[in-house]
């Protein structure tokens, strides 16, 4: 009995620590700095597009269309400073093929499935540069975890307040629980930040600089810029108003 409670006191710990580490570090730990790759293709545009997936049951992410038939699923990198055939291959997965059948945008994954995707069916939409003419919210929040199944959940909420045009407060509120143990983490941090186009950097107190990808959400018809949902290193943030 004592070395079972050992062991699940153990795992327990492990999923913790990698569940707040995974969570803790989602845009505020950069990769290397990868250089601008020569002949990078052309943009054909941003999306964004629905998506599901245990535990949550939908969630939206960015994907980038290269004029050349590739796609990307936009993380922390920068087009910038995104290596086309260095990301490949350390995230085969984020990458595909795109095509345009009539009013469709079919899309085929690294492993060869397609889905198709069309403006105005609610699974695919715009996704927009900053220009500064809509303004950001506020404050905003990403909420990840649920219910894994063998009495073990998880929450995540990560916040992000903007107090004015260049200064920003980041926190964190994660925990995870089974029948016999909880842990709960809370962290914060600030600094000033500063917006371009689909990309924002990060300038944190402690002298981390951190500039990764951003889009902001679309609404309406005719389809326009929406400051309720934004994109930030790939994940998506939700609005707190």
């Amino acid at each position: 009995m004592k070395l079972r409670t050992y062991l699940n006191g153990l795992a327990i710990a492990l999923m913790v620590f990698c569940f707040f580490n995974a969570d803790a570090t989602a845009f505020n730990k950069p990769g290397k700095s990868l250089r601008l790759t020569a002949g990078a293709p052309a943009v054909e545009g941003w999306y964004f597009r629905a998506i599901s997936g245990y535990p949550a049951a939908i969630t939206f992410e960015p994907v980038v269309l290269f004029k050349n038939g590739d796609y990307w699923e936009a993380g922390a990198q920068t087009l910038e400073t995104l290596n086309i055939a260095t990301d490949k291959t350390k995230h085969p997965k984020a990458w595909g093929t795109w095509k345009k059948q009539g009013q469709k945008f079919v899309l085929t994954n690294s492993k060869g499935e397609a889905n198709d995707y069309k403006l105005g069916e609610g699974n695919w939409f715009p996704a927009y540069a900053y220009t500064g003419a809509v303004k950001l919210k506020p404050a905003y929040e990403k909420v990840s975890g649920g219910d894994y199944g063998n009495g073990l959940s998880a929450l995540s909420i990560k916040k992000i307040t903007f107090l004015d045009a260049t200064h920003f407060n980041e926190g964190l509120n994660a925990g995870m629980s089974t029948g016999n143990a909880a842990a709960w983490k809370k962290s914060a941090t600030g600094g000033t930040y500063r917006i371009s186009g689909h990309s924002i950097e990060f300038t944190y107190n402690n002298g981390t600089v951190v500039k990764t990808s951003f889009a902001l959400g679309a609404k309406g018809g005719p389809i326009r810029p929406d400051n309720a949902l934004i994109f930030i290193g790939g994940y998506a943030y939700t609005d707190v108003e």
